[in-house]
């Protein structure tokens, strides 16, 4: 077994650094201005997410290509996932500067593209564009983090990304909801725009120039396409009904992202640090974590809402609710362990899982059995219990990046998270077919579906407390030689 590479000042040696560091800190001298462009080019692609799907009826009402609903969606998951890979390459073959600059560009380009579509095929194909320029600021975002803030302040950033989220579902569907009651869609990209030529403007004015000394290499589009297509397969089982044929389809999509970081992982060119994928390496199991994540809180925001509709005849503005108080969940957990560091925040890690697996079976019965108000409960401590893994296990994961790989293994960061999304709707799904969702939605039946698909979300956070144990073991033993 390897040593672990890790970086030294993400130790208990930073405790006390750590004690000295305040909110106030992000606001302070230099790094003001980076928090604020951070966070508003996370919100930029956070609350589009949200807009698309609250205008969706009035679009398809406007130019048509309802059998396309679910693709504007999709293809915008794989435009994103596409461009987060690329972050990394982008960053190091253009400069810091410039490759968040390309970005927020790109981002701008695809929001106008969405703007003027005369059919949903010209709308699609501006997702996909913005889907890009999403991924390439989300991923560059990431690095920045990891280059600009060091780890005694490093979780109160992330932490300040989770609010970011929690305000994009709060004001996301109310943004779209205007427009859509206008009857002018349009107008919900192009009150977008603006922010996103602020962003660039910003973007240029702040951000520190710094140029790879690696040599110009191509962008690897190959393996970008063949990642494409493995998310395109799990994106594609939600079109199939049989159980064979979506289980076909995640196979496919397992072989063909196996085979993008095989070849990554032998290549000059890398989209993904070394070992991304291995459970014997730190960053292997930082990544783990954020997939298992991922697969989470997708399959409960996914299927939720379905469950508590049917069995509890809640409202479409309870469902919004109930979402955001999961988000809010999540906030508070990012904030509450913020200020821990070195192994208290490994510690911490696993204890968020543990929390986040038993909350989540408490919610299942809650489903089943119990009352909205101890259903609002569960799902808000679920939502906590993920908050203070997701923002711990970010930070050991920049911390254990390999030298010279800082950038990179940031970078990746959000490409994994969305893996963890499209899987995690795909294995939902096929769970919630074979359990009996095809055959209708009847009480008995959404009742079998809900214990079947709440108890597989239930193993998955176990299955992280485990991944984030190791990362632990591991941390111990590299301080103490064993």
């Amino acid at each position: 077994m390897s040593t672990p590479q890790t970086n030294p000042t993400n130790d208990d040696s930073d405790d006390e650094k750590n004690q000295q560091s305040s909110w106030m800190d992000l606001l302070r001298g230099s790094l003001g201005p980076y928090t604020i462009l951070l966070n508003l080019g996370i919100a930029l692609h956070a609350i589009d997410i949200f807009v698309i799907t609250t205008i969706m009826p009035t679009v398809v009402s406007d130019i048509g290509g309802i059998s396309f609903y679910a693709w504007t969606s999709m293809l915008y998951m794989v435009g994103t996932i596409v461009g987060s890979a690329a972050g990394g390459h982008v960053r190091s073959r253009l400069g810091t500067r410039r490759g968040y600059v390309w970005g927020g560009l790109i981002l701008l380009v695809g929001t106008i593209a969405c703007a003027i579509p005369p059919d949903m095929g010209t709308l699609i194909a501006g997702r996909v564009v913005k889907g890009i320029g999403g991924g390439l600021v989300i991923a560059q975002s990431m690095a920045l983090i990891s280059d600009l803030y060091t780890p005694s302040i490093r979780t109160r950033i992330l932490a300040t990304i989770s609010t970011t989220w929690t305000v994009a579902s709060l004001f996301g569907p109310g943004i779209g909801g205007v427009f859509a009651e206008l009857e002018y869609w349009r107008g919900a990209f192009w009150a977008q725009a603006p922010f996103v030529i602020a962003f660039v403007v910003m973007s240029w004015r702040l951000i520190p120039e710094k140029s790879s000394s690696e040599p110009h290499r191509p962008l690897p589009w190959r393996r970008l396409l063949l990642l494409a297509a493995g998310v395109l397969a799990v994106g594609l089982t939600s079109q199939f009904k049989t159980h064979l044929s979506s289980a076909g389809l995640i196979g496919l999509a397992i072989l063909l992202v196996w085979w993008t970081f095989r070849r990554d992982e032998a290549s000059d060119t890398k989209l993904f640090p070394s070992k991304a994928l291995s459970l014997f390496a730190p960053v292997g199991l930082a990544y783990w974590s954020y997939f298992l994540i991922s697969i989470t809180y997708t399959t409960l925001l996914i299927f939720a809402p379905l469950f508590l509709q049917e069995l509890h005849d809640v409202t479409p503005l309870m469902l919004g609710y109930l979402s955001l108080v999961f988000s809010t969940g999540w906030t508070i957990g990012s904030i509450a362990v913020a200020g821990l560091s070195g192994m208290r925040d490994r510690i911490g890690s696993v204890v968020g899982m543990v929390f986040a697996a038993v909350t989540t079976v408490a919610f299942t019965f809650s489903i089943l059995s119990g009352t909205i108000v101890m259903i609002t409960v569960w799902i808000t401590l679920v939502g906590f219990g993920i908050g203070i893994t997701n923002v711990l296990m970010t930070n050991y994961g920049m911390g254990v990046a390999r030298e010279g790989e800082e950038g990179i293994t940031a970078a990746a960061m959000p490409t994994i998270r969305a893996l963890g999304v499209a899987f995690g709707a795909a294995a939902a799904g096929l769970v919630a077919n074979m359990a009996g969702l095809d055959e209708g939605t009847s009480r008995e039946t959404i009742y079998r579906v809900a214990a079947w698909v709440l108890g597989f979300t239930a193993l998955i956070p176990a299955l992280a407390a485990l991944v984030c144990y190791r990362a632990v073991s591991w941390g111990w033993q590299f301080r103490t030689g064993r």
